[in-house]
């Protein structure tokens, strides 16, 4: 017997994020066989954290380039127009990196936490343009972590010529499908807010719970509860497709402009994109 008419015709919506996980599951598997017999350190698996950065670079590595030929909205437009000292958040390889025009660019600063993924990230940046102006950093966005990684690289000073969190220090700041997988979002995107200068601009293409009481899906929204159950944090690096980012950035500070749009708001994997400026 045929599936019913509305699960036939939401099908390849409903289910297309399983495909995703399954590979992540496949890629979680052989990066656990590489550790225990090609590498033969099975001790190296109580780092848990880092084993999962491996296991998520390793379906990055295969999987990314694929991942990032379209992205929500008017994203890549508004990449064309980021300009200055420039923070990007989990560039991961770099496969958006060439998005970006370097002319625009001063300085651009990656905050990318797996390491695996920096040769590939560089190499890009590279290939971009960008020269010496490109600067990874082995770090996420979170500010333990994000904070003493600025401040190796020089451009965060406690006092003297660098500046400081409280004062903002980058002139636009590029969250492009990484929120989801930050650790204390709301925390984290303070202090985001608190790096960006007054005036500056913050690119969003984040996807979100399924805005479901508004413009959004019912079934869609039940699916990103199954997926999650399913184990989609745990295999996708501690990604959530049930996180509150719209309010989270709201909320972060204050605003002069305050643009965000839902895109594909019935899929599992909805998005908002847009641009925030900091109010002067």
């Amino acid at each position: 017997m045929p599936p019913p008419a509305w699960l036939a015709n939401n099908m390849p919506t409903l289910l297309r994020p399983g495909l995703l996980l399954v590979t992540a599951i496949y890629h979680f598997i052989m990066t656990l066989l590489e550790v225990i017999f090609i590498d033969r350190n099975p001790k190296s698996l109580f780092a848990f954290t880092k084993f999962r950065h491996r296991a998520f670079a390793r379906l990055w590595t295969y999987n990314g380039a694929a991942m990032s030929l379209q992205m929500a909205g008017s994203c890549f437009e508004m990449m064309q127009k980021t300009s200055g000292i420039v923070l990007d958040i989990g560039p991961g390889s770099g496969e958006l990196v060439g998005r970006f025009d370097s002319s625009k660019i001063t300085a651009i600063y990656g905050a990318e936490p797996a390491v695996d993924l920096h040769p590939g990230l560089l190499e890009k940046a590279q290939k971009a343009g960008f020269g010496d102006k490109y600067h990874a950093l082995l770090c996420g966005a979170e500010p333990e972590s994000l904070i003493p990684a600025l401040h190796k690289s020089g451009i965060l000073t406690v006092s003297g010529t660098g500046g400081t969190a409280e004062s903002g220090i980058f002139d636009e700041i590029c969250c492009l499908r990484v929120l989801c997988g930050v650790p204390h979002p709301k925390e984290t995107i303070k202090g985001l807010y608190a790096l960006l200068k007054p005036g500056g601009r913050m690119l969003i293409c984040e996807h979100v719970v399924n805005p479901w009481r508004e413009e959004g899906s019912v079934k869609a929204r039940i699916m990103q509860a199954v997926f999650t159950v399913l184990g989609w944090p745990f295999f996708m690096g501690g990604c959530s497709l049930q996180r509150h980012t719209l309010e989270f950035l709201r909320e972060a500070g204050e605003w002069e402009k305050f643009e965000l749009e839902y895109a594909v708001e019935k899929d599992v994997v909805p998005f908002v994109v847009g641009e925030l400026i900091k109010k002067l």
